[in-house]
C-alpha cells in the first residue's frame, strides 16, 4: 500500500474509531446519566440533559479528530506529508489521543453539570422548606 492510500484509509479508519469510542462511552454512561437526571427534581432541564447527552459526547470526539492539522513546520505540502508513513502514523496518533481527551474533558463537563444541578435544586428544595 502506498503511503497515499495508507493516508487516505488511515484516516477514515481513525475517524470511525474515534466515532466508535465516542458512542461506546455513551451507550456505558447512558444509564447511569439517565438515572442521575430522573432523581433530580425539575424535569425540564433533565429532560434537556439526557436529549443532548449523546451529541455532547459525539461532537467533542469529532471536534478533537478534525482539530488535528497534518501539516507542521517541517511539512507544509501534501508531497512532504505523505512521503514519510512514520508521521502519518504519529499523526494518526495524535488524532486518536486528542479526540478521547476531548471526549473526557466533555464527559468533566458532564458531571459538573449534573453536580451542579444537584447543588442548585438542593438549595431551592431547603429555601421552600
Amino acid at each position: 500500500m502506498s503511503n497515499e492510500h495508507y493516508l487516505i484509509v488511515s484516516y477514515f479508519a481513525i475517524a470511525l474509531v474515534c466515532l466508535a469510542l465516542s458512542i461506546a462511552s455513551y451507550v456505558l454512561l447512558r444509564r447511569s446519566f439517565s438515572d442521575l437526571t430522573t432523581k433530580a427534581p425539575g424535569g425540564r432541564f433533565a429532560n434537556i440533559l439526557r436529549k443532548l447527552f449523546l451529541i455532547g459526547i459525539v461532537l467533542p470526539a469529532l471536534a478533537g479528530f478534525f482539530s488535528v492539522s497534518f501539516r507542521s513546520c517541517q511539512k507544509v505540502n501534501y508531497d512532504s506529508i505523505v512521503e514519510d508513513r512514520s508521521y502519518l502514523v504519529a499523526k494518526n496518533q495524535e488524532q486518536l489521543r486528542v479526540s478521547l481527551s476531548y471526549v473526557v474533558i466533555a464527559l468533566l463537563v458532564w458531571g459538573t453539570l449534573i453536580a451542579g444541578g444537584f447543588l442548585i435544586v438542593g438549595t431551592k428544595e431547603k429555601r421552600c422548606d
